[in-house]
């Protein structure tokens, strides 16, 4: 026997689980294993599932000023890790790849299955671990979560990279004993092989517990219909997510002195800019505010706006998507191949071109006036996300790792 099931519907894994990941663990001086804030959140659910897991990561020393979470595993569970070398600089990258090898072949061979990535900084693991796995005979795993090339192609260099991240993605994901995605496209790109075990998975992070229930968002709504509209942006401040692409808006509807209130939250390359723009403006009012942890608080400060401005340049599909629709908020995002699953047009949020600015300024205009179209579309956004929580997204992922692995796996 080889697995069992718990009482909240995961199915236990009992076979040796291996994640390889750059993100790295730190260690405190008792031993104590310690993880970054939003890592912690993801990775404790695999051992709600996983009873022997191994994590080969990068380990550095705990000190006091950083924001961590101790992890430990629950009981009947065990959690161990494996040093890698940090990798920091494509020098370090290099000198430390005979060590990484070695390292990783050991680990793959003391494991029945390896889940791994096709992504990575400043090279996917994925390219090393992923035919390890498979030339030892371990049961494969891959997670796509984010695509696998880099946004600068006009660099000849990263054109390269790009053509030898396509062939290894691809390679990976075709070998693959079972692969997830985050979204149709990644799957659809990647797989050639007839037959292949092939799931797509939207990423989740928000909690059950964290969701609003519908009589609260109803009468949150009430009060929120009292006052002007608010609309939010919340992610990082770079080109990627789209912020030009707002500040473009904004600077549009000032032109025509519109009169709209957009919130920005975030941390970025592009926060001066936005700072600046925020204090030239007469009609449009924008707001820099500071970040605050993923979790509650954060949670509290989506409650207070209309609807959250998604506007993407990539095809990625953001956690946040998810998160705003447990708070009874609808987007106002990009057409993308990661937004437009998720977003129902006209029913649970308003979908325009991506990078089109004067789109978007449209867009925020008519929502700054239809603030009942906003509620009416935040309560239909909050019902199609009642089943989608970060437990519900392992539970799932657990059942399929049973369904395919749980007796197959090879140690």
């Amino acid at each position: 026997m080889v697995h069992s099931c718990s009482g909240d519907g995961f199915a236990i894994l009992r076979r040796p689980y291996l994640l390889v990941t750059f993100i790295p663990v730190y260690k405190d001086q008792g031993g104590g294993l310690w993880l970054e804030r939003l890592w912690h959140h993801d990775l404790i659910r695999h051992l709600d599932y996983l009873a022997d897991f191994r994590l080969c990561a990068p380990v550095l020393p705990k000190d006091g000023d950083q924001d961590l979470l101790r992890i430990d595993a629950p009981p009947g569970h065990q959690l161990r890790v494996i040093s890698l070398p940090v990798q920091n600089s494509y020098a370090k990258a290099l000198l430390s790849l005979p060590s990484i090898i070695l390292t990783l072949w050991r680990s793959i061979g003391d494991t029945a299955i390896v889940h791994s990535g096709v992504v990575g900084w400043p090279y996917p693991l994925g390219w090393i671990v992923n035919p390890l796995a498979k030339i030892r005979g371990k049961a494969l795993i891959i997670v796509v979560e984010s695509s696998w090339l880099r946004t600068d192609r006009r660099n000849w260099k990263i054109a390269i990279l790009n053509a030898v991240s396509g062939v290894m993605a691809r390679w990976s994901c075709n070998h693959a004993d079972v692969s997830f995605y985050t979204q149709p496209t990644y799957r659809d790109t990647l797989l050639a092989r007839p037959g292949t075990t092939a799931y797509v998975t939207p990423a989740v992070w928000i909690n059950e517990v964290d969701a609003l229930d519908e009589t609260s968002a109803y009468k949150l709504w009430q009060l929120k219909l009292l006052q002007p509209v608010r609309l939010l942006f919340a992610g990082r401040l770079v080109a990627g997510k789209g912020i030009d692409v707002l500040l473009a808006a904004l600077k549009l509807l000032e032109k025509r002195e519109s009169r709209v209130q957009v919130d920005i939250i975030g941390e970025g390359e592009r926060r001066g800019e936005c700072v600046k723009a925020g204090r030239e403006f007469r009609t449009v009012g924008l707001s820099v505010l500071d970040s605050v942890p993923y979790g509650e608080e954060f949670f509290k400060i989506l409650r207070r706006y209309h609807a959250l401005l998604v506007p993407s340049l990539t095809d990625e599909q953001p956690r946040i998507v998810f998160d705003a629709s447990a708070q009874a908020l609808p987007l106002i995002a990009s057409d993308t191949a990661g937004l437009r699953p998720h977003v129902d047009h006209d029913r649970t949020g308003w979908l325009v071109p991506s990078g089109d600015s004067e789109a978007l300024a449209l867009i925020i205009e008519r929502a700054s006036a239809e603030a009942p179209k906003l509620r009416s579309m935040g309560m239909q956004a909050l019902q199609g996300v009642q089943d989608h929580t970060h437990a519900a997204m392992h539970r799932t992922r657990s059942q399929i790792l049973m369904k395919h692995l749980g007796s197959t796996a090879r140690s």
